[in-house]
């Protein structure tokens, strides 16, 4: 039998001696298990599955006596708990996106042990670049924010179909519905209707009120998690900047936690979407195109309030002119003011100082 038949034989039996040696791992996260890959700088490997529990694989790793140089994993529905266990037994951990993890330009096999041994090749080789880790503070934030934007959506939802069932049976909206104030809900409570169609209609309404109820208490809580966690002074801020509220105070705050993590402003708009994608070869024309990434929520609502901002603040309507005169699009240029209010909003976070408008001269 080879050197190289033998040293496989020994890696399917786990006989490979890490005693002592640097070593890299690759883990692909599952619900139930992990596959796991190890790798030293000999190159000698290991492959095994063990049950999905973080504290007892790192354990399991540091009976076998090695110096773990680093673990990555691809991020994904199974969180940080991973990542976690390994800050807390002080071992380098790199959480990366799996859209930015190198693939081959032709099709190959693909099976979580295959996967993980994928993974610990390219960290040895420092190929991987990491996602910024959230404390379990920090994620629990945002896992009540991004409820909230749940119910957001829900509200909305709700909206569209009430107003979908009115014109379905050629009923009139009642007169300020778009505010959906105390007054409107209250007459759509007393349109005459046959007895179907009143079930129908008051279903609707209970199910909008149970979602404004549940909202405002998850917004309470939100704002007085974020104060007790140190954010009050950051939200308080961010609120003095013209057009900036307590949606998207909380919203940049909870998603960009950490925001001093991003060097230039350039970076900050690339992770929210709003930095334009550029293509240009020799004599073409110059083509540019938005990059479509995780933050939609956050990107949503800063282009919405752009579209409010420009009609009351005349350097942000000449700004939004000047670029849709140049471009001919309003869609850019509405994506230019909303990439403006990103990066005042991302340095008054990091500053930590209240807006401070410019006196003209």
């Amino acid at each position: 039998m080879s050197k190289v038949a033998k040293r496989h034989s020994k890696e399917k039996q786990g006989q490979v001696n890490f005693e002592g040696k640097a070593c890299w791992v690759g883990v692909d996260v599952h619900k139930l298990t992990y596959a796991v890959a190890v790798l030293d700088e000999e190159g000698q490997r290991l492959e095994f599955s063990t049950p999905a529990d973080p504290k007892k694989l790192l354990l399991q790793l540091l009976k076998m006596g090695m110096a773990i140089k680093a673990l990555t994993y691809e991020s994904g529905p199974c969180g940080y708990g991973l990542a976690w266990a390994c800050q807390e037994m002080n071992i380098p951990v790199l959480v990366v996106a799996p859209s930015r993890v190198p693939r081959p330009i032709s099709k190959t096999g693909k099976t979580d042990r295959l996967d993980s041994m994928k993974l610990v090749e390219l960290l040895a080789r420092d190929m991987l670049k990491g996602i910024a880790i959230p404390s379990r503070e920090e994620f629990a934030l945002r896992e009540i924010e991004r409820a909230r934007q749940r119910l957001v959506k829900k509200r909305r939802e709700i909206r569209q179909n009430i107003r979908a069932f009115l014109l379905r049976n050629s009923l009139e909206e009642p007169s300020g519905l778009s505010s959906w104030g105390i007054a409107p809900l209250q007459a759509l409570r007393e349109i005459p209707l046959p007895i179907f169609l009143r079930l129908s209609l008051d279903s609707y309404l209970e199910e909008h009120t149970t979602i404004l109820e549940s909202l405002a208490k998850l917004t309470k809580q939100l704002e007085k998690a974020a104060i007790e966690l140190g954010y009050g002074e950051r939200i308080k801020n961010l609120l003095t900047i013209p057009g900036v509220g307590a949606t998207i105070a909380h919203t940049f705050t909870c998603e960009i936690f950490r925001p001093e993590r991003f060097k230039r402003a350039e970076d900050i708009c690339a992770y929210v979407g709003l930095a334009p994608v550029t293509s240009h070869s020799g004599t073409g024309k110059e083509r540019a195109w938005l990059h479509p990434v995780g933050q939609r929520y956050l990107r949503s609502i800063l282009v919405e309030s752009a579209w409010k901002l420009i009609a009351a603040e005349p350097q942000y309507r000449d700004f939004y002119n000047r670029i849709r005169n140049k471009t001919g699009l309003s869609q850019k240029a509405i994506t230019a003011v909303a990439r403006k209010r990103l990066v005042l909003i991302w340095r008054i976070a990091i500053e930590g100082r209240p807006y401070m408008p410019v006196k003209s001269s």
